[in-house]
C-alpha cells in the first residue's frame, strides 16, 4: 500500500472551506444588518435636535462646542465645523502692477523727484 500523501490546500480553498459567514452562508455575531454604529447613531441624534430645537448649525455646533459634559472628540469635532465662519481661509491673490515692470516704476520716481528739485 502506499501511504497516502498529504496535499497542500490553497488560501482559497481553506476560506471557501472555513466556517465564517460568505456567500451563502447566514451571519452569526456582531451588529445586525442595516444597524448604525456609534458614530452614526449619535451624529443622526445630533441632526434631529437641531431640526426638532429650530436651530441654525452654527448656533447648535457652538452649544456641543461649550457643553463641558460633551466628550473631547466631539467638542474638537464641533470646534472644526465652526472654524470656518470665525476665520475664513485667506485667498491669494495676484498683485496688480498696471502692466509696469520694477525697473519702469523705479525711473518714474526718479522724474517725480527730479521734478520736485526742480
Amino acid at each position: 500500500m502506499h501511504p497516502e500523501v498529504p496535499t497542500r490546500t490553497s488560501k482559497l480553498e481553506k476560506i471557501e472551506n472555513s466556517a465564517m459567514a460568505g456567500p451563502g452562508r447566514p451571519k452569526t455575531g456582531g451588529r445586525q444588518k442595516g444597524t448604525r454604529n456609534k458614530v452614526n447613531q449619535l451624529a443622526t441624534k445630533r441632526l434631529e435636535e437641531m431640526a426638532i430645537s429650530g436651530k441654525d448649525p452654527i448656533t447648535f455646533f457652538s452649544q456641543i462646542l461649550q457643553d463641558p459634559n460633551a466628550p473631547y472628540q466631539e467638542r474638537k469635532d464641533e470646534a472644526k465645523e465652526l472654524l470656518p465662519y470665525y476665520h475664513p481661509k485667506l485667498a491669494s491673490i495676484e498683485a496688480r502692477t498696471g502692466g509696469q515692470s520694477h525697473e519702469d516704476r523705479i525711473a518714474q520716481l526718479h522724474e517725480l523727484l527730479r521734478e520736485d528739485d526742480d
